[in-house]
């Protein structure tokens, strides 16, 4: 049990994975991606992030409305989990996250530390994804920041950035540039770093005497500043899952022109190719190939990848229509993902625990066991049903049910431009029912296909 802001409750926190048997280290989970928007064909500022959690969880995404003075968002939540949540809001800013684990020791906290409700800051009051960090920033040096550490990928449609946090206080983020592509395992990516340089860089002041101070960073040795070898846990370089996995999707977005080093690593690079939605997709269902000394695959896409987003936002359209959340409940290689908009008012049936966002807030911890049993008509279950019938299978990366997969997301992409053209100038009543009405449908239509 743990003081939160005055409350006790019990600590979960997203940490573990089972992949072939084979328990994940807390460096393990998860991997995230930001495309600027010169980096894309459309324009669009791309998002992509795998959430990858071990046990039993229940996925629930919510239209959060507005309340006095906060935004409305989509939520997409697991109960009982600290750090797993993905969320974004009516101004489309969006934001999930990755651990990375840090070398600090020491507890810094006020009023017991802020973890879960930092990204729920960040939905109910950013109007940008500039402000998004701001509001980290703030939250971290107010209460200081309860784990190890974290890195938080945060867009909206003009830009994306990366902001990672160390237990305690401090702080840094960067400003992925608008022609590149940023991708995240779980280590610090965030290399050298210029705080005067405020359009690119953010954080704390301290970050560099702080680390001199606990003897991290050593300027007559060292040379030039790096946060990432200053502030990360150094068994971090060394997993193989992060270095394998991140080797990976950096050749995959080059076309195999990256040479990867693990102790020279920038923030980001400059894609083969201008990325489209299927890309981002394409690069959270790696599966890899196997390591030569032990035979196991580094996955992206794992048995534990109980949710991939791809967040599409487009400046050049009404944010309702705009701004969409592109979900797959589970793993991206075996299921379909399906367009959630900013504009809809309500979820499809069976995607909710409760029927007003706000209780969930206040029970995301106190209601989080059993939950299968407590709430068996969650559509959630008909997918983690699947995935026990698929078995290891999924691991096929050229299988007939992967290939009839494509076609069907290929599919939903067409249909999107379609969809669109009919929602001009409508009512905003009408066009919440009608974007409601798309989600469901496709939902219904694509719940059984499949293998």
């Amino acid at each position: 049990m743990i003081a939160l802001h005055g409350k006790t409750i019990l600590l979960t926190i997203a940490c573990f994975a089972l992949t072939s048997g084979r328990v994940l280290a807390q460096e393990d989970n998860c991997f995230g991606i930001i495309a600027g928007k010169l980096a894309t064909a459309d324009g669009s500022v791309l998002m992509g992030h795998n959430e990858d959690d071990g046990g039993e969880q229940m996925l629930n995404i919510y239209v959060a409305g507005q309340r006095k003075g906060t935004s409305k968002f989509l939520w997409a939540e697991f109960p009982g989990l600290e750090v797993a949540d993905a969320l974004m809001n009516e101004h489309g800013v969006c934001v999930a996250s990755d651990n990375c684990p840090s070398r600090e020791d020491r507890e810094d906290f006020s009023d017991g530390g802020i973890l879960h409700r930092l990204r729920l800051d960040v939905a109910k009051y950013a109007r940008s994804a500039r402000e998004a960090v701001k509001i980290i920033g703030r939250d971290v040096e107010r209460y200081g920041y309860r784990s190890s550490g974290r890195s938080y990928v945060v867009a909206d449609s003009k830009e994306g950035w990366l902001v990672a946090l160390v237990q305690g206080r401090h702080w840094v983020a960067q400003r992925v540039p608008d022609d590149k592509v940023m991708t995240i395992p779980n280590y610090y990516v965030i290399d050298k770093i210029n705080l005067s340089d405020t359009l690119n860089f953010l954080g704390s002041q301290d970050i560099i005497s702080y680390a001199i101070e606990r003897g991290w960073y050593n300027p007559e040795k060292d040379g030039v500043f790096s946060f990432r070898k200053a502030y990360a846990a150094p068994r971090t370089f060394k997993s193989s899952s992060n270095t394998n996995r991140h080797s990976q999707v950096l050749a995959f977005l080059s076309k195999g022109t990256y040479n990867y080093d693990v102790n020279d690593i920038g923030l980001a690079i400059t894609p083969a190719h201008k990325l489209n939605m299927q890309d981002i997709i394409d690069a959270l269902s790696l599966h890899g190939k196997p390591e030569s000394n032990t035979g196991e695959k580094p996955l992206v896409c794992n048995d534990n990848t109980v949710l991939a987003t791809v967040f599409q936002l487009r400046d050049w359209m009404p944010r309702s229509i705009g701004c969409v959340m592109w979900t797959c409940p589970g793993r991206p290689c075996s299921e379909l993902f399906v367009p959630w908009y900013m504009g809809m008012t309500q979820p499809p049936k069976g995607w909710t625990r409760f029927s007003d966002w706000t209780e969930a807030e206040q029970k995301h911890f106190s209601d989080s066991k059993d939950l299968r049993k407590n709430y068996p008509d969650g559509m959630y279950w008909t997918y983690t049903d699947r995935w026990e019938k698929v078995g290891k299978t999924h691991q096929a990366p050229h299988s007939a049910h992967q290939t009839t997969l494509r076609k069907q997301q290929k599919k939903l992409f067409d249909k999107q431009k379609t969809f669109e053209q009919k929602l001009k100038n409508l009512p905003e009543e009408q066009l919440g029912r009608m974007l409601n009405n798309y989600t469901s449908s496709i939902i219904k239509k694509t719940k059984t296909v499949h293998r």
